[in-house]
């Protein structure tokens, strides 16, 4: 017994269906820029490409300038002061929110770092290894 070979019928296409792996990030933002401000009562949401078009147009010259992100889902929370072209604070409050004791873990970086910590933080991939951080309590 001789195998048959299987003709293949060149006009015969096979879809493959694909399906994106998407994931609902439930982040808000808050910010101020002087002249654009957003509150954190408004509860904006935001995605990574407009986080990084928003910190990157932050004016380093308005000394009250600053972004910060909030996962609603993981009750993570992180945020900046841009200090000049390359300079940030960084500073992520342990336990924020109506609770908040005053701490906070307190970092300075450049913008590529942030860039990608804020990557990691969208991404909700462990983000908090990205800087070298310090503990601080404020006085409220």
């Amino acid at each position: 017994m001789i195998p048959q070979i299987q003709k293949v019928n060149c006009h015969e296409s096979t879809k493959q269906e694909t399906v994106a792996d998407v994931k609902y990030q439930n982040i808000i933002y808050y910010m101020d820029n002087k002249i654009k401000t957003v509150s954190q009562e408004q509860k904006t949401q935001i995605d990574f490409i407009k986080a990084t078009s928003e910190m990157s147009g932050l004016n380093w010259n308005y000394g009250k300038n600053f972004i910060g992100f909030d996962n609603l889902t993981k009750h993570e929370c992180v945020q900046f002061i841009r200090q000049g072209q390359d300079k940030w604070y960084a500073e992520a409050p342990i336990r924020h929110g109506v609770t908040w004791d005053g701490y906070a873990w307190c970092s300075h970086s450049d913008s590529k770092t942030v860039t990608d910590l804020i990557r990691l933080f969208f991404e909700e991939i462990p983000w908090f290894g990205m800087l070298s951080w310090k503990m601080r309590r404020f006085k409220h």
